[in-house]
């Protein structure tokens, strides 16, 4: 059985960051502190984050 990541994000949900605004989580990696994510933003093209910095909120 796979060990949840953790940090509870999944592909393809909407999320909302101060400084990019909102995007689209493309693929997510690693776990706990090292887990991040590459989001597609809208007005700045695609990021890769690191959940543990990163503060991102979902949108519903």
């Amino acid at each position: 059985m796979p060990k949840s990541p953790g940090h509870g994000f999944r592909a393809g949900q909407r999320v909302f960051h101060n400084k990019f605004g909102e995007g689209v989580i493309v693929t997510l990696e690693g776990s706990g502190a090292d887990a991040r994510a590459q989001i597609n933003f809208s007005r700045h093209g695609s990021k890769w984050l690191a959940l543990g910095i990163a503060k991102l909120t979902l949108v519903e």
